[in-house]
């Protein structure tokens, strides 16, 4: 609770040293923590440049099951720019959101995802998760986000 408690000028050191180290931390089943900390109580600038390693190193941090903890946190605390570009750019890895959805704190980052994409990125990634219905429905963490998909589906038709 460093970060929470101490200003800026006190743990800019620290800070540092974990934004050198972001990817690792945030694969790491204890490094992960700080890391959302940071994202949490950090400067705007900090969370812009985890933001943006996160941008650089979605695949990675998006498969390991703790990252998706880092993900769904920088899509909580970040600015809306990043996590625009978050969103966009695990959009695009194919096979990545789904995978994201299936995970625990991943269905968490994926909803988020979804809130923050708009126009043909939402419909792309609305449409690319209902392709994979089943597969999220046979998932314990995966049929929240199916749920989400059909409550939208049915708010839809009733419209």
């Amino acid at each position: 609770h460093l970060l929470k408690r101490c200003s800026a000028s006190q743990v800019s050191g620290l800070a540092e040293a974990l934004m050198q180290e972001t990817v690792a931390l945030a694969c790491h089943s204890f490094g992960n923590f700080p890391v959302q900390h940071l994202l949490q109580f950090g400067t705007e600038e900090q969370r812009h440049r985890l933001a943006q390693t996160i941008v650089s190193n979605a695949e990675t941090i998006c498969r390991s099951k703790v990252g998706a903890g880092v993900v769904a946190a920088a899509l909580e605390h970040a600015s809306s720019e990043d996590r625009l570009s978050i969103a966009q750019t695990v959009m695009h890895v194919p096979g990545l959101l789904v995978e994201l959805a299936q995970c625990r704190h991943g269905n968490t980052a994926v909803l988020r995802m979804l809130q923050v994409l708009d126009g043909q990125d939402s419909l792309q990634a609305h449409m690319g998760l209902a392709m994979e219905i089943a597969t999220l429905r046979a998932s314990r963490f995966g049929r929240v986000v199916a749920k989400h998909l059909e409550e939208k589906a049915l708010h839809a038709t009733v419209q």
